[in-house]
């Protein structure tokens, strides 16, 4: 079951890119960066306070939900009355209806925030299993005959309004926790002191994940917004199916463990070799067979696509290397670290994005890749400091993943260069055959170098997937 789970997005994600323009994603990519950074302020941070806290959850909870949905509410007003400003902005006139429609997302949202923090803090990660397993056929019901009828971009809008409200049915289903007439002003203090941190840090993770979106879809364009758009969506789909078997309990056991220097230490560690075991070599594999995944998935009318591929799955590779740490300083009550990093990041982020956008959209995918590699010596030098680990403590325990993908990477970097004279073979085939070679290279690679960790990891995964 868990392997369809994870499996029904891509498989959606695939079909409707068939059916669809690049176009169509644009438009929804615009509608989408403004909902996103509405998700700041109808939330306040105050999900992860409530997951956080030390207290009584319940009245913690009370607090949480009235002022979501409160500001929920407020936030869909603002959506619709500023759409068309938005639209005027992006230079993109069907963006305006398309907002106002998929704004009820933000109110939806926040009528069951409450309970997914609250089923998080208690680490009740099957329950959440099997409402994301619930939910996750229910956008290509209504998306794919959509699209396949010609409606375009609101097959997209019908199929995420369809996934939520499901999610929230779900949620509140499986939750016994509802809402009471009350608010604790005492406790909603607190959790606003931990929230607008968090928020500030939501400001800061938005400009960095969606200000790449905002400056391509100004710049460029809708068609390079949604060309570019699809490429972030499917590499984090892709680094989504290998990783998110475990990488969503984390936050949760750091934050038990945040009072146990020592145990928190060993647990980072722990974590932290599994991901990159992973991270690396699928970020290596995707910056090898980039084009080959866009020609065999998508087709011809995605050109460019291929080389965006390349370079953001060489940049999730690099960025998943200091992956954890966010989550580490706030389960350590430091959600101002965070903070403080990404607004300094943002000093060279933002002018770097924006002036590599003039040259196109390659330009503009080579420096996202670039830019993830300047943030990575950062973060080292502040885990060092949060848990007094040494500076080499990255290749201490990645040292087995980093010759193993090595060796990877000169396997299928030689395959390819030699299969690619030949035009009789197609994309399919090709990107098969790569990807089963790369597979076998780097766990037989990995099994020679570090037996013991293999071993440990499979297990693990074994038990996360149940």
């Amino acid at each position: 079951m868990e392997v369809v789970s994870r499996t029904a997005t891509p498989v959606v994600f695939v079909v409707l890119a068939r059916l669809l323009t690049p176009a169509d994603y644009g438009i929804m990519a615009t509608a989408s960066i403004v909902i996103a950074f509405s998700q700041m302020f109808w939330d306040a941070g105050l999900s992860k306070a409530l997951i956080q806290a030390k207290e009584d959850p319940e009245q913690a909870a009370q607090v949480v939900f009235w002022t979501n949905t409160a500001l929920g509410i407020a936030i869909y007003v603002a959506l619709v009355v500023s759409a068309p400003a938005v639209a005027s902005f992006f230079d993109s006139p069907k963006s305006a209806p398309v907002l106002r429609v998929l704004g009820l997302q933000v109110v939806i949202a926040s009528l069951s925030s409450v309970q997914q923090a609250l089923f998080l803090r208690d680490m009740n990660f099957k329950r959440l299993f099997w409402i994301r397993l619930a939910s996750a056929f229910v956008p290509g019901l209504f998306s794919i005959p959509m699209a396949f009828f010609g409606q375009g971009v609101w097959a997209l809008v019908a199929g995420s309004l369809a996934g939520q409200t499901m999610n929230l049915v779900m949620l509140w289903r499986s939750s016994s926790w509802r809402p009471r007439w009350g608010y604790d002003q005492t406790q909603a203090r607190r959790l606003f002191r931990f929230g607008s941190w968090v928020m500030l840090e939501a400001f800061g993770a938005w400009l960095i994940q969606w200000g790449d979106n905002l400056i391509v879809g100004r710049c460029l364009g809708v068609h390079d917004l949604g060309v570019y758009r699809t490429g972030v969506m499917l590499i984090n789909v892709i680094f989504g199916l290998v990783l998110n078997p475990f990488v969503p309990v984390v936050y949760p056991i750091f934050s038990r463990l945040q009072d146990q220097h020592e145990e928190l230490c060993k647990t980072f560690h722990r974590v932290n070799r599994l991901v990159l075991a992973i991270a690396i070599p699928v970020g290596v594999g995707v910056f090898l067979v980039g084009p080959e995944i866009a020609t065999a998935l998508f087709g011809v009318k995605w050109a460019g696509l291929g080389f965006v591929l390349s370079c953001l799955g060489l940049m999730n590779g690099v960025a998943w290397l200091v992956g954890l740490n966010s989550e580490l300083y706030r389960a350590m009550g430091r959600p101002d670290v965070n903070t403080k990093l990404m607004y300094f990041q943002l000093l060279y982020f933002l002018p770097a994005f924006y002036f590599s956008a003039q040259y196109g959209l390659k330009a503009f995918a080579c420096t996202r890749f670039l830019v993830a590699l300047a943030a990575t010596p950062i973060h080292i030098w502040l885990c060092r400091r949060m848990l007094r680990v040494p500076w080499s403590y990255l290749w201490v325990e990645g040292r087995p993943m980093f010759m193993a993908t090595g060796a990877m990477l000169a396997v299928v970097g030689c395959l390819r260069a030699g299969l690619i004279q030949f035009p009789a073979v197609s994309s399919k085939p090709l990107l098969a055959l790569l990807v089963c070679a790369g597979a076998v290279t780097y766990a037989g690679a990995l099994w020679i170098l570090d037996r013991s960790f293999v071993l440990q990891s499979r297990s693990l995964l074994v038990r996360s997937g149940k």
